[in-house]
């Protein structure tokens, strides 16, 4: 069963294929997260380097990391839909 959260589209486009199919996209995704994760935070190291405040224009680095973290958790909610589409964690 899926979830109000789930990414409808990807549910409508995965409905009719296999397990295995799910299976192998859902670790795929997982191990995009993964590097998406350690980018965001490599990036948060350099740009929480830099002392940014009040009406300064941020840095390069500041806007690096906030499209990072933005790409993570679309991702993320991609993710999450195929977890629930396959109905558990897959091994990595």
């Amino acid at each position: 069963m899926t979830s109000d959260i789930d990414l409808r589209p990807i549910v409508g486009l995965l409905s009719k294929e296999p397990e295995h199919v799910i299976e192998i996209l859902t670790v795929d995704a997982i191990k995009k997260h993964r590097t998406l994760v350690d980018r965001a935070q490599r990036l948060f190291q350099i740009a929480h380097t830099d002392d940014r405040g009040g009406d300064k224009k941020p840095s390069e680095a500041h806007v690096a990391y906030l499209e990072a973290t933005i790409e993570m958790h679309a991702q993320m909610s991609a993710l999450t839909t195929l977890l629930n589409i396959l109905g558990r964690t897959p091994e990595v």
